[in-house]
């Protein structure tokens, strides 16, 4: 099996395609773990098995903020309260610029917030950036 390095939890196809090419050098099946709202993150993340997160060798998890179902800080809060997820880098990529929430991902144990850019260009330049944390 091919070797898994990042769960994105994305809920907008065209942004998770880009940032799952653009860190995975355009091979996504091995490099990301693509999840596409707030529920299925969970009910990822509370069905790994040890020998499940040593196989897949979890390096990043990339969160949005605005997910259905349940929101990118309460899964930032479930990862971070979670033993087996605590040490795994969470970086919040999110169209969401308030700083009294940019606060709160930090509080909750976020390890860097990237704010999206509407601009393609710069979307893709934040991505670049974003890989270098894996």
């Amino acid at each position: 099996m091919k070797e898994k390095k990042i769960v994105l939890i994305e809920d907008n196809p065209d942004h998770a395609e880009l940032i799952a090419e653009a860190i995975g050098d355009g091979d996504t099946e091995s490099n990301s773990i693509l999840l596409s709202n707030g529920m299925e993150a969970i009910d990822y993340f509370e069905g790994c098995s040890i020998e499940d997160q040593i196989e897949n060798r979890i390096r990043l998890i990339v969160i949005d903020l605005k997910l259905a179902k349940i929101g990118g800080i309460d899964i930032l809060k479930f990862l971070k309260k979670n033993s087996r997820y605590s040490k795994i880098p969470v970086i919040i990529f999110s169209a969401t610029s308030d700083q009294e929430t940019i606060n709160e991902a930090y509080k909750n144990g976020a390890n860097g917030y990237f704010v999206k850019p509407v601009d393609h260009k710069e979307f893709i330049e934040k991505i670049k950036i974003l890989k270098k944390c894996c």
